[in-house]
């Protein structure tokens, strides 16, 4: 990459070794400077079996700040955009698309209001790819608070820049993500969101996304009359697009099992309320204790819980996934024939 290949094994340990021998001889650590910074992560993006994440809580515990991190991770970004653009092949494209993805990605471990801010702005630029401005959607709700993750949940979701199906799936499934490393104030913003979006989604698909990750995280939703009453408004409404065909079988197995189900809750899904709501006031002992411990298998009267989740791990584009598979085979294979020839 830009003419030169670095091993990724010796170049973890270079940067490691920076940190850790000072240390171990009772000196401050030393954290990789801007340029190991960058080499490492260039490398490391593009790596065959993917990016862990664990690596950048690794540089972090080891002294890279959080400054530091996003200023590298922008570097990387802007640079690899422009690689994107000069790219004659379809690894440089690839290459500079997942350097592009995975930096979006990190910068979800800075909690800096730059950070923020450039996240939003390209979670909100219309002429970016759409699997770039969902991923920004989530490690900008990893960074925000309770306040911020409500705001930008109903403006992607519900708002005026609401993105399209696919978008609003993806989104779907980031909240999920951010949902478990939150606390409980930022749970409930989350939830609540997620209510108002499921209460305004005219996608048969896409209520079966929203369902299947609600009712895993939450038994109030599962129990609700709001839930049981969408679902029905859905299953008459005319099918919007393929996909809501294909999960028209799902839906009504979910309605005969609620119509037998006892509901006993109500879930907010007034968007003006959820406006209104001060998150930074104290919740509830109540709601703060059942968002401290989520349901981790919700009981839905009978819903299979099991067959849900297998049909969300298939998905719901079954076109989508195989080409996804051709993407990941044909990088994968660009990959190799890079390394070899270098």
């Amino acid at each position: 990459m830009n003419g030169t290949c670095f091993s990724i094994p010796p170049l973890l340990a270079g940067v490691m070794l920076r940190i850790a021998v000072p240390a171990a001889h009772g000196q401050a650590a030393r954290p990789p400077d801007d340029s190991q910074l960058k080499a490492y992560l260039m490398e490391e993006f593009i790596a065959i079996d993917g990016y862990d994440s664990d690596n950048t809580r690794q540089l972090k515990a080891g002294g890279v700040t959080d400054e530091q991190l996003r200023r590298v991770l922008v570097e990387i970004y802007a640079e690899a955009g422009a690689a994107l653009k000069r790219a004659e092949d379809e690894y440089g494209r690839m290459a500079s698309a997942l350097r592009r993805e995975n930096a979006v990605r990190e910068l979800g471990s800075c909690t800096c209001e730059n950070t923020k801010t450039f996240l939003l702005e390209v979670a909100a630029d219309k002429t970016e790819d759409g699997i770039l401005r969902t991923i920004a959607v989530g490690s900008y709700l990893r960074a925000a608070d309770a306040g911020e993750a409500r705001d930008i949940l109903l403006r992607f979701l519900v708002g005026d820049d609401r993105m399209d199906l696919g978008g609003r799936t993806s989104i779907c499934s980031h909240a999920q993500t951010a949902f478990m490393e939150a606390d409980a104030a930022k749970r409930a913003a989350i939830l609540e969101s997620l209510y108002v979006g499921l209460s305004q989604e005219e996608n048969k698909c896409n209520f079966h996304v929203y369902d299947d990750i609600l009712s895993e995280l939450s038994s109030d939703y599962v129990h609700s009359h709001q839930r049981l009453a969408i679902l029905e408004k859905l299953i008459d409404a005319p099918p919007l697009c393929k996909a809501d065909e294909f999960v028209m079988p799902n839906l009504m197995k979910k309605l005969k099992e609620l119509q037998k189900t006892r509901r006993t809750t109500n879930i907010n899904t007034n968007l003006s309320a959820l406006k209104k709501r001060d998150f930074n006031q104290p919740l509830p002992e109540e709601e703060r204790s059942a968002l401290e411990t989520p349901p981790d298998a919700p009981d839905a009267g009978g819903t299979a819980q099991e067959e849900q989740a297998e049909t969300r791990r298939k998905g719901l584009c079954p076109l989508a996934a195989v080409a996804g598979l051709l993407a990941a085979i044909a990088l994968w294979l660009g990959l190799r024939k890079k390394r070899g020839s270098a």
